[in-house]
């Protein structure tokens, strides 16, 4: 569909500088009040799943199809949607950016850097505090993002803060081309919604695996570790309500409704997951993860854990976990509710898991750069 242009495009282009001290104010307020007005239009007829595409809230700065660009030291305010779009591209880093979306009120899915359908990224030394998920991977969604079928990979995230936002690293919820292949290390959350959240639906497939987060610390935020394979049903599923005729209706409507076939390919899957070195204050609970009958969530490695949080939380349809000195420190007492599970180990022994330097290795030999 048309979308507005974002403030900054770099669209099909190679060896690209942004950088510099200065500050890209995009001054969207107006959007923001926009959007909100609709969405009350729009939620009681229950069309909350097309609201941010009819809505065209613009983006700061977009990457597109593009490849060696470099983002650096610019301070960024008050996006109008994503702040930094990475989409469809390669070899992109963004280091030092400061992003501060929450002036003047709270914008809708004002992300702060989107890494979506693309390889060999990297991002570090970047503080965001924004309304939506701070460092969000994804690779595209539905029907549409099933038939692009590109992957997010080969990511490495180090040395970041963030304060507001949904999400201090999130991979989805738009998981269609699957993402793969990521270290994220040395990260700081204060005030985030969730620290490490896995989202997806059952109409948007994909896989993500091979994911190594190490050296966390989080202080009051909501929930460490969260993941959800039918996250926010209004949003994530498109069906046309009574009184709507299909003939009639907008093209990217038609679209949004394309239905996924087979409904297995719809379904998604998040495995090999290894999280280490995590120190969480002030929590309000430490766990929540919920996979389908139809997916498990398969190999999730937690070792060096320390949680502290209200209450312990739940796990369902997982498969094969591994705690090995974690650490759940709860108010109310109570410990991890497990169902519809298998081979969960709980068993307290010291692990070290030397498998994230070896990604490391194999990241920078494939071929990330950290300059132009």
């Amino acid at each position: 569909m048309r979308w507005p242009s974002a403030l900054i495009n770099v669209l099909d282009q190679e060896n690209v500088a942004i950088s510099g001290k200065g500050v890209v104010h995009a001054q969207s307020k107006q959007f923001w009040d926009l959007y909100w007005n609709m969405r009350k239009e729009y939620e009681p007829k229950e069309l909350r799943w097309i609201l941010d595409y009819d809505a065209k809230h613009p983006r700061t700065l977009l990457v597109s199809e593009s490849s060696d660009v470099i983002i650096k030291d610019i301070t960024m305010k008050q996006a109008g949607f994503r702040t930094i779009h990475i989409l469809y591209s390669d070899h992109i880093t963004v280091d030092g950016v400061v992003i501060q979306n929450n002036i003047d009120g709270h914008g809708p899915s004002t992300d702060g850097i989107d890494i979506d359908s693309s390889t060999y990224i990297l991002v570090q030394n970047c503080d965001i505090d924004c309304n939506d998920d701070n460092f969000c991977l994804k690779a595209c969604s539905d029907w549409d993002g099933l038939r692009v079928n590109r992957p997010t990979e080969y990511v490495l995230i180090r040395d970041c803060n963030s304060r507001a936002g949904g999400g201090l690293i999130t991979f989805g919820s738009e998981t269609s081309g699957g993402i793969r292949h990521v270290v994220a290390h040395n990260l700081k959350a204060k005030g985030t919604g969730v620290g490490i959240c896995f989202k997806s639906a059952t109409t948007r497939g994909g896989t993500v695996e091979n994911i190594y987060i190490q050296d966390i610390e989080m202080d009051g935020i909501r929930v460490p570790i969260e993941v959800s394979m039918n996250w926010n049903p209004s949003y994530s599923y498109s069906t046309l309500p009574e009184g709507y005729s299909y003939e009639t209706i907008p093209q990217h409507w038609k679209t949004m409704l394309q239905q996924v076939e087979p409904e297995e390919r719809g379904i998604p899957h998040f495995r090999e997951v290894y999280i280490s070195d995590i120190k969480v204050k002030d929590a309000a609970k430490a766990i929540s993860a919920a996979g389908i009958p139809q997916s498990y969530i398969e190999g999730l490695h937690l070792s060096d854990m320390e949680i502290d949080a209200k209450t312990a939380g739940e796990i369902s349809h997982a498969r094969n976990w591994k705690f090995e000195d974690v650490a759940i420190d709860t108010k109310d007492g109570s410990k991890l509710e497990v169902q519809n599970s298998t081979t969960i180990n709980l068993k307290l022994t010291r692990y070290i898991c030397n498998r994230p330097k070896s990604l490391f290795l194999l990241l920078f030999k494939a071929g990330i750069r950290e300059s132009i």
